[in-house]
């Protein structure tokens, strides 16, 4: 026969179920969550988290009030998760040869490095002319990551140490999926910037700016390279627009496709939406749609794809694609080889006379016209001063009298 229970043994079973139908209710909620994302094997440690939990609430139920049932119970429920965890550990591990590794990013960009009026930069000196000086402090921009230097050289030759350090944070460097939020969103705050140094938005992009009742312009700063790249063990050193075409429809599945001697199967990796990059190569593909990539070959920063194309296991026939300078002086990218396209090398030369098929140009957006500090910063980019110190930078000044574009 059950021993009476007390008044404090019921409030605290009432509590302990309530505590328990949370934990239930958050298993499910969570679990459906990250089910409905792709994420199986996060939703398999989720769950196995949640029924560990579980379990040790009934075992601390049983042992305050010293049932047996609820400690078997909760026995049973620890035991499942740690199998479940210990279970999945080892088939990942089983299949790690066969899939790519996503760890933490080793090829970190050393953005300080580039940071404005930092002791030791890397950023060149310019002598700028007077006229182009900034007059109402120093602009807040936003950049790709991949221009983060030369918005930290412009500043660093139109503005002075004292101007800069009384601006807080007025440089945010970020991905291209996120930049253009910072000109057409906010009102005003923090978060608003005057500029942004890009690439060409996506169509989602303008659409969005569109909504939100702006026009961008597009001032152009400097230009640059689309490259592809493989593991430097690879033997593929050429690859035709053709076959690049084939490789990110879906339609080759290993490199035989593509007419190339080479017995391993294709792993094209790809960016996220509305990142400079995969915007470029959705230019590129046309009207050719683009094959939907598994979780585990869409990578989230540009290092990313870098990294897994180096150290991706089975890494023969993995295929990345990014830009020239990002890959050359940014990372310095090691284990990585840039391929020919068409049979045209990605040289600054090739960038500049456009034999190289897949050049891209760089931006200086604004929301209308650039005024004010912006309007020296443009300014300054496209006289022979400015180009010279993107030419320094690494990257190929665009023709003197390349012109703006405006979009709707």
């Amino acid at each position: 026969m059950q021993p009476k229970r007390t008044a404090g043994q019921r409030i605290f079973v009432g509590i302990a179920a309530l505590l328990l139908c949370a934990a239930i209710a958050f298993a499910f909620f969570i679990g459906m969550i990250t089910i409905s994302i792709g994420s199986l094997h996060r939703a398999l440690h989720t769950w196995a988290l949640v029924t560990g939990t579980v379990g040790a609430f009934c075992i601390v139920i049983s042992w305050a009030l010293k049932w047996r049932l609820p400690n078997r119970i909760g026995s049973a429920l620890v035991f499942g998760a740690i199998l479940l965890v210990a279970c999945h550990s080892v088939g990942c591990w089983a299949v790690s040869g066969r899939l790519p590794r996503i760890r933490e990013n080793p090829y970190s960009v050393p953005y300080g490095s580039y940071e404005p009026f930092r002791r030791g930069n890397l950023l060149p000196t310019c002598d700028a002319p007077a006229e182009f000086h900034f007059k109402d402090g120093v602009p807040r921009i936003a950049t790709a990551y991949a221009l983060y230097p030369i918005a930290g050289a412009a500043i660093q030759a139109l503005s002075t140490r004292e101007a800069y350090g009384r601006t807080k944070r007025s440089i945010v460097n970020t991905g291209s999926d996120s930049l253009f939020f910072f000109l057409t969103r906010p009102e005003d705050g923090d978060t608003r910037r005057d500029a942004a140094l890009s690439l060409k938005p996506s169509d989602a992009q303008i659409a969005d700016a569109r909504a939100a009742g702006a026009h961008f312009q597009l001032t152009p700063i400097a230009r640059d390279a689309f490259v592809f790249f493989v593991h430097a063990d690879n033997p593929v050193r050429n690859l035709t627009s053709d076959q690049i075409r084939a490789i990110y429809s879906g339609q080759a599945t290993t490199w035989r496709d593509v007419g190339v001697d080479f017995n391993a199967k294709l792993m094209p990796f790809q960016r996220n939406k509305n990142s400079g990059s995969q915007t470029t190569l959705e230019r590129i593909m046309g009207d050719t749609p683009i094959m939907p990539p598994i979780e585990e070959d869409r990578l989230g920063g540009m290092g990313d794809i870098f990294r897994d194309v180096a150290e991706y296991r089975n890494h023969r026939g993995a295929l990345g694609f990014s830009f020239r300078y990002y890959a050359t002086t940014l990372l310095s990218a090691r284990k990585v080889r840039l391929l020919a396209i068409d049979g045209v090398e990605p040289t600054p030369e090739n960038i500049r006379n456009g034999t190289y098929p897949f050049v891209t140009d760089a931006y200086l957006t604004t929301v209308g016209s650039p005024t004010g500090d912006v309007a020296r910063l443009a300014g300054f980019l496209r006289s022979p001063e400015g180009r010279a110190l993107v030419e320094k930078i690494g990257y190929i000044s665009p023709a003197p009298d390349a012109p703006a574009l405006t979009l709707p």
